[in-house]
């Protein structure tokens, strides 16, 4: 036991003050209180002899006047090769009910960080999905920060759970999933989903459900990233580190700050928000021989795209993909609203120049079939001239071909998921656009694969 020993003079909401006759701890120390064993992280030095802390496990009967102890003296986590295939708290406890073997612990902030040593921007290759929309639209690459925009019920998690399927198909590829905020049922909806798809053994699952404390949310997200950079400079390994939800993140963050009472700036958000988005962004790159390639899912409240948190994400991300209610009214899934949408990876010196063209194709056709839609929602679309009927039909067979069945979806849908080269979905875009299947039936493009499954 360390000898540091202070006494909890205040507890309000998940804040405690602890007063020292001496040395403090220093800011990011876990404490320990000595009869209930409630866990505490030093936040703030509010005096000489009293600091700030937040609690990280439930501390509904510690009382004032009971004493803690410096259990660590930074912020650890446990990690070896044995998390993978594994549910974890943001300590490296499991939380599956089975016993693990590691003892080494590693820093959640470690002082020295190796730089970024990724390559030069276009000298990465694409990344292939499998996923047509994706691949063709708002492509990304090994080591970017791609983000998954939307309000409640559009296929976040869903698109999120198939990425982990996909990408935890390729060669040295692990995926590290971090739950920040969301139901305890979802996790365990996930984790039997990956059990189901035999991938649960290339992943590591971090937890820090919507139950939890603001400071254990907020954690999570920081242990998973410290995973990933284990896996990739330790086990040598590229990470796919799936973030969900984002906004939740900060959500704690601004919890965290409301407890402190810490003035707060737009929309009662921290002041702090974009210091603390950076300190988990700007963690996922490469080391030079592996990398970290991060997707997340951003909760969109109330469907407002320009809500600062949003926003404040938008920044870091180098894919940004929409998820749109009405386009998952219609019953196109994935339900990505292609105009909204947009990735640095859509350049023509990096996808080359056949992607560059047919992607900039489709999306100047639903461009103008935006512009459209109106008058065919108020006149039919009888009432268009020749050219804009042929040019609305060829966008609806594109928009169709973009849906495909999902392989995370297989057991409710009964339909068997697929996934698609990127040069079969350039191949289908093409052929459509030329007007080779302007006679076939609209529903024949629906939840297909390739072209070639057109019947």
């Amino acid at each position: 036991m360390n000898t540091i020993q202070g006494k909890i003079i205040s507890i309000q909401g998940g804040v405690v003050e602890i007063s020292y006759s001496s040395t403090t701890p220093p800011i990011r120390s876990l404490l320990c209180s000595e009869t209930q064993g409630a866990l505490f992280e030093v936040v703030e030095l509010k005096s000489p002899q009293v600091v700030r802390a937040i609690a990280l496990s439930p501390f509904e009967y510690v009382e004032r006047g009971e004493m803690v102890y410096v259990k660590d003296t930074e912020l650890s986590i446990f990690l070896s090769e044995h998390i993978l295939g594994r549910v974890l708290d943001m300590f490296g406890n499991p939380l599956d009910n089975i016993d693990i073997n590691q003892s080494e612990k590693f820093p959640l902030y470690p002082k020295h960080r190796p730089k970024d040593a990724s390559v030069p921007i276009k000298q990465k290759g694409i990344y292939e999905t499998g996923i047509k929309v994706i691949d063709l639209l708002t492509p990304f690459r090994m080591g970017d920060r791609a983000g998954f925009f939307g309000g409640a019920g559009v296929g976040k998690t869903v698109l999120m759970t198939e990425l982990i399927h996909n990408t935890s198909m390729t060669e040295n590829g692990v995926a590290v999933f971090a739950g920040i905020g969301e139901r305890i049922r979802e996790g365990n909806d996930l984790y039997n989903v990956l059990k189901d798809l035999d991938v649960l053994k290339r992943t590591v699952i971090f937890m820090g459900e919507m139950d939890k404390s603001a400071g254990v949310r907020s954690r999570t997200g920081i242990a998973a990233v410290a995973a990933s950079e284990y896996l990739r400079d330790n086990m040598s390994k590229n990470v796919f580190l799936f973030v969900d939800n984002i906004f939740r993140y900060s959500m704690a963050g601004m919890e965290i700050g409301s407890m402190l009472g810490h003035v707060p700036s737009e929309l009662g958000y921290q002041a702090t928000l974009e210091y603390e988005l950076a300190e988990l962004q700007e963690r996922i790159c490469d080391n030079g021989n592996h990398h970290i390639t991060s997707l997340q899912a951003v909760y969109v409240p109330a469907d407002d795209i320009t809500d600062p948190a949003v926003a404040a994400i938008f920044s870091h991300l180098d894919t940004s993909l929409v998820l749109s209610r009405d386009v998952a009214a219609k019953g196109i899934y994935p339900a990505v609203d292609v105009l909204h949408s947009n990735s640095h990876s859509l350049d023509r010196e990096i996808v080359g120049d056949q992607h560059y063209e047919i992607a900039s194709a489709v999306k100047s056709l639903f461009q103008k079939y935006e512009e459209l839609s109106h008058i065919i929602a108020i006149l039919g679309i009888d009432e268009l001239s020749e050219s804009d009927k042929l040019l609305a039909k060829r966008a609806e067979r594109v928009q169709r071909f973009m849906t495909q069945p999902l392989h995370v979806t297989e057991h409710f849908s009964g339909v068997k998921g697929v996934s698609v080269p990127l040069q079969k979905s350039l191949e289908g875009c093409e052929r459509i656009l030329n007007g080779e299947f302007d006679k076939t039936e609209l529903d024949k493009f629906y939840m297909i694969g390739t072209i070639d499954d057109v019947t």
